[in-house]
């Protein structure tokens, strides 16, 4: 079968061909419900029920949906299903069960979560309940403790380089949206509001802070440390009640481990600058999530591993272990600046700040996230704890 964009009909004809997917369903294939619910830029994607069961299925576009000039490779959907296998072993639970890939549609079908609800969207409507961020830590932990070259036998890393080095084309938009774009000017930077012109202006000039971003450039293209999930925020989360799931994985690629846990940290603090007065709902998350993360990481560290640490005796292994955590943190710091500033000024940015109830309080809002990116990601370096953090971001 050749690729050509699905649509309810043609995924229902589909779909009853594939016997053990459609078992999955039950009943006739006229009988099925299918609904899209395609609300992201690169996708689409369809929920179906039948009479015993659900499925979502994601198709990867051509384009970017809401840019239609814009090319987009289908081999993502690759990426996105290698991901989902080579990941859901470690952290049973905390994604969609992967059911089926098609190589000719580039098409993904897995667990449906109908009762789930994207974790931005949570938060918005104060509908998030306290502990889904120990989740995340927990995930990303032992997502580095099955890919990360520090625990694993050096083959494990080299073949993940090589199932995962094709996925140029999102790592290009990783590198241009978030790590060079926002610090030039852009066609695909929007225009900013009046009231903060002169702040984008000071960030397209600002020679220390592009300095600084030049060396998290360099640990995001460099540093191979483990698997990463790529675009880890809170429209990449879904959450039932305490049952949180992680999903779209397509921007899949090895790097720093640091990357993760900034960009998701990052969108956290973007909901504090827009709701400040759930200051202490949003530290005790980013709290719990440094904590569940550290401890979890600590733990698999401890256990003898990789080749990396081959020739270190115990108490020189907690010493690499503080050390590894140490950097990760700096770079945590770093590319949690990052993505502050990219969502606030770049393309892409997040509905969060649509819950300021006038527009002096929205302006202030995204100045305070500018001055806080800025700040985590010049400082970065130099911070020594988790509570350095908190602190930079007023906490």
């Amino acid at each position: 079968m050749t690729y050509h964009i699905l649509d309810a009909a043609s995924l229902r004809d589909w779909l009853a061909q594939q016997p053990d997917l459609s078992e999955r369903l039950g009943g006739e294939a006229a009988e099925w419900s299918i609904r899209e619910v395609s609300d992201g830029n690169l996708n689409t994607v369809f929920l179906l029920h039948g009479a015993v069961g659900a499925l979502c299925c994601k198709q990867a576009l051509p384009h970017v949906r809401v840019a239609p000039d814009w090319p987009m490779p289908l081999e993502r959907a690759l990426y996105e299903s290698r991901y989902m296998q080579t990941v859901a072993p470690a952290v049973p639970g905390l994604m969609p069960e992967f059911l089926a890939y098609d190589a000719d549609l580039f098409l993904i079908v897995m667990e449906c979560l109908t009762a789930h609800e994207v974790l931005r969207s949570a938060l918005i409507a104060d509908r998030a309940l306290p502990g889904f961020s120990a989740v995340i830590g927990t995930y990303i932990a032992r997502t580095v403790q099955a890919t990360g070259w520090v625990n694993q036998p050096f083959e494990t890393g080299a073949r993940l380089l090589e199932q995962f080095s094709g996925n140029t084309a999102l790592t290009r938009i990783t590198v241009d949206l978030i790590l060079t774009d926002p610090y030039r000017v852009c066609d695909r930077n929007p225009e900013p509001e009046a009231g903060l012109r002169e702040d984008v202006k000071a960030l397209q000039n600002d020679q220390n802070l592009h300095q600084a971003v030049g060396r998290l450039q360099e640990r995001f293209l460099t540093a191979r440390q483990a698997l990463l999930h790529g675009d880890l925020h809170t429209g990449s989360i879904m959450l039932d009640g305490s049952d949180v799931r992680v999903i779209d994985g397509e921007f899949a690629t090895t790097g720093p481990v640091g990357f993760d846990c900034g960009l998701y940290l990052g969108n956290l603090a973007l909901h504090l600058c827009a709701v400040p007065h759930k200051a202490a709902f949003l530290r005790d998350e980013m709290l719990a999530f440094w904590q569940s993360f550290s401890t979890e990481l600590r733990s698999s560290l401890s256990k003898e591993g990789g080749d990396q640490w081959a020739l270190s005796g115990p108490a020189a292994r907690q010493d690499l272990i503080e050390t590894f955590l140490h950097d990760i943190l700096r770079d945590t710091a770093g590319f949690c600046g990052l993505e502050m500033i990219r969502r606030t000024v770049g393309f892409a940015q997040v509905a969060d700040y649509g819950v300021c109830s006038t527009e002096k309080d929205r302006l202030l809002a995204r100045q305070k996230a500018l001055q806080i990116g800025r700040t985590l990601v010049v400082q970065g370096a130099s911070l020594r704890s988790f509570a350095d953090i908190l602190s930079l971001m007023g906490l």
